[in-house]
């Protein structure tokens, strides 16, 4: 399909000019959004095997004082012991609960003096919608005042934004190849205008409309190529500044998370596919302006 020769003087061709930099744009867009979208899918994946199949009950202090609190969570820490449905289950630290605290608040020595409820971490062991409520039913009645949060409620609509990120990653990843198609459409319909004189030279001594798109198919590909290759060269210290400013940020804020091999492999893979993208593109418009002129 792709021969070596070209007989059209596309490297003069003023209408394709900036098709390249848009390419690169267009590129650096999809890797933004392709970026997002696997980060997105790490982080809701490690926060649902962190919180999956867990409790976390509060012992409020005000309730009873400090005395009265602990005699609660050791009842409570009896009910769990006892539930089948629970597989463990443990009274969290004060000193941990102050450096949960210590992003959001800092480390001031307030923090110590602060009524902080009694927290008992519970891990199931049984998992469902009954098994919750049946240890919920059990904790309430040890102790009426304890707050039980079933962490998959906030995991749920935590998932539900990453799902809208999601589809807004997907919608970009659509507008850029709906972008880039038009691109090379609308600059290989340029090209043909201005190159017509040669094409029908070329038509009259012979030539076939396959072997004129595949010079402008040619052409297409190489600036995809070098155009998507800008693109990442661009992103990859713009990912380096996001990735370094993520690290300033406490891990209990912002976990650490390493992105899956799919996702570089699919940026790696995003120069070749624009490419390829721009040259079926050109090909397909240069076999349609040419048979229409038949």
């Amino acid at each position: 399909m792709f021969g070596i020769r070209s007989d059209l003087p596309l490297r003069r061709d003023t209408a394709s000019r900036f098709v390249v930099w848009l390419v690169m744009v267009l590129v650096f867009m999809a890797s933004l959004a392709v970026t997002v979208n696997s980060y997105i899918g790490v982080l809701i994946d490690d926060w649902n095997r962190s919180v999956t199949g867990t409790l976390t009950v509060q012992i409020p202090i005000a309730a009873a004082g400090d005395k009265a609190s602990a005699i609660l969570v050791n009842k409570v820490l009896d009910v769990l012991a006892r539930h089948p449905a629970v597989a463990k289950s443990e009274a969290v630290p004060r000193a941990k609960i102050t450096a949960l605290l210590g992003p959001w608040l800092g480390n001031s020595e307030a923090i110590s003096d602060l009524p902080l409820p009694a927290l008992i971490d519970v891990e199931m062991a049984t998992e469902g919608t009954e098994a919750v409520t049946a240890v919920t039913a059990s904790i309430k009645a040890a102790a009426p005042e304890a707050v039980i949060d079933d962490h998959r409620v906030w995991l749920n609509r935590v998932m539900s934004l990453a799902q809208g990120f999601g589809v807004v990653a997907l919608t970009i990843m659509l507008l850029v190849t709906g972008a880039l198609a038009l691109t090379i459409v609308f600059a290989t319909r340029a090209s043909l205008a201005e190159f017509a004189q040669v094409i029908d030279i070329l038509h009259v001594v012979g030539a076939k409309d396959g072997y004129i798109a595949a010079q402008f198919a040619r052409r297409a590909l190489v600036q995809g190529i070098i155009g998507g290759a800008a693109g990442l060269a661009l992103y990859a210290p713009a990912l380096a500044l996001v990735a370094w400013l993520a690290s300033r940020v406490d891990s209990e804020v912002l976990p650490d998370t390493a992105l899956p091999a799919a996702h570089w492999l699919t940026l790696a893979a995003l120069p070749l596919a624009a490419g390829l993208l721009a040259m079926l593109t050109a090909h397909i418009t240069v076999r349609r302006a040419l048979s229409a002129k038949v």
